[in-house]
């Protein structure tokens, strides 16, 4: 029987990690992954109709990013982990045996010197103690999904985020582009005005100066559009050949949506900020644990019958144990695990607190962003309107020249560069207020059902 026993156990298994073979699957890494399509088909409600999708927008590269990143598999290994402890914590204790043989060197003759017995120890734990021990390893579990949540979410965040400069340095290097074609024609023109007398020299210097400026800005935003895509790539936890041949989209990014109420915000933040959560289940984690170190103050009985051949005669005793609880009665671990409590009723408090007031910072630095884009969409428009269409009739009026409109046009792009930068701000505080309620707030997404199905 006792080899049966051990016939059941677990074998180790070696798993040995293989730098060189992990980097090369990383490096395979791709958005057409045969495993990343069942994972968005096995694990998200209304997944796309056909993977990879017409276009990788932000929803579809979160999905990809759910899959790929390394911080997600950390954190679905942690939820291995609570969810083993759960099945360490439903353990029961083990009888056991103890065999007596005594040799007796005083016999009489006649006599066998050999005494045979056996003692058995059959542990019975009291006070609801296993019971217990189970409902705190659930909670440590579900605190362990709320942090997967987290993680997930700290994924989304650094993904808009990289996306967000990504499309911003596009735009940029469009206009820088426009910029350094007109900073050439002002060059070229004031350069054929110097030679006719009709400018001075140093103005051409001035305008060299400024195209030169232009061109360095160009390859500076050149250099930007390359990081953001390297940015996105490693916000999905891909290498940067994983964006080959496909280019983001983001459908209304130039069209921010109107400005959201505080009060909605701030009732939504405290719901499905998943810190608030994992806080939550932190504290019940901890009340489980003072009501297990009460349950310990009763000492467990422990069954102890015995069996003893002695000269022939069978001996049985029937032995029940029990510790006397007179020196200790669990009380050092009882205060730890109020203490314990407190500081997690605390933690909870500072967790609400924060999200209230970062939700409501946040919804008021997007209200004031959406304003100063608003004022910075009008003045660009204005310029292109009204003073670029004047000044060029002007110049087939022949009541004006060229290098008034090329100073226009620079002007009309500096503004541009002015409302991109407006767009900038707006976007970065859309992803504040959606960081703050820890929930996408312009799309179609039920993260708590992304979060909740993306794990194991």
């Amino acid at each position: 029987m006792f080899l049966g026993l051990l016939a059941g156990c677990v074998r180790y298994e070696s798993r040995p990690l293989q730098p060189v073979a992990l980097e090369r699957d990383f490096r395979a890494r791709s958005l057409t992954d045969a495993g990343l399509r069942a994972f968005v088909v096995q694990n998200f409600t209304n997944p796309p109709m056909a993977w990879p999708p017409a276009e990788f927008d932000l929803k579809s590269l979160t999905l990809a990013a759910l899959y790929f990143h390394p911080d997600l598999n950390a954190a679905r290994a942690h939820i291995a982990t609570m969810e083993a402890a759960e099945i360490t914590a439903g353990a029961r204790p083990n009888p056991s045996i103890t065999l007596l043989p005594t040799w007796v060197g005083n016999t009489f003759p006649g006599e066998t010197p050999w005494m045979f017995g056996a003692s058995f120890d059959v542990p019975i734990e009291t006070a609801g103690k296993r019971r217990k021990r189970i409902e705190q390893a659930r909670l440590a579990a579900f605190s362990a999904r709320a942090a997967y949540g987290e993680a997930a979410w700290m994924v989304r965040s650094r993904l808009r985020a990289a996306l967000v400069e990504y499309f911003c340095a596009q735009r940029s290097l469009e206009l820088f582009k426009s910029e350094a074609q007109v900073e050439l024609g002002l060059t070229n023109l004031l350069s054929q005005r110097l030679q006719a007398g009709e400018t001075s020299q140093f103005e051409l210097t001035v305008a060299e100066t400024e195209a030169l400026n232009a061109t360095i800005a160009l390859r500076a935003a050149e250099s930007r559009v390359a990081d953001g895509r390297l940015a996105v790539t490693a916000a999905l936890g891909a290498p940067g050949s994983a964006l080959s041949g496909i280019s983001p989209a983001w459908r209304g990014f130039d069209a921010p949506p109107e400005d959201a109420s505080i009060d909605s915000m701030q009732t939504a933040g405290l719901v499905n900020r998943l810190d608030v959560q994992r806080s939550l289940a932190d504290y019940a984690v901890a009340d489980a644990g003072l009501r297990l170190e009460i349950a310990k103050q009763y000492p467990d009985v422990h069954l102890e019958p015995g069996y003893e051949f002695d000269q022939g005669e069978h001996k049985f005793s029937i032995g029940p144990s029990i510790a006397i609880p007179l020196f200790d009665r669990n009380q050092g671990p009882i205060a730890e695990a109020k203490a314990r409590r407190d500081e997690a009723a605390a933690a909870f408090l500072s967790v609400q607190a924060d999200a209230i007031q970062t939700v409501e910072k946040a919804a008021t630095d997007y209200h004031y962003a959406l304003a100063e884009w608003s004022e910075a969409d009008r003045a660009t428009d204005a310029l292109q309107g009204r003073i670029e269409k004047a000044t060029e009739a002007q110049v087939q009026l022949g009541a004006t020249d060229r290098l008034t409109l090329f100073y226009t046009q620079l002007q009309r792009y500096a503004a541009m560069q002015a409302r991109l930068a407006s767009l900038r701000k707006v976007q970065d505080a859309i992803g504040a207020l959606e960081d703050a309620i820890q929930h996408p707030l312009f799309d179609s997404v039920d993260w708590q059902s992304v979060t909740r199905k993306g794990t194991p």
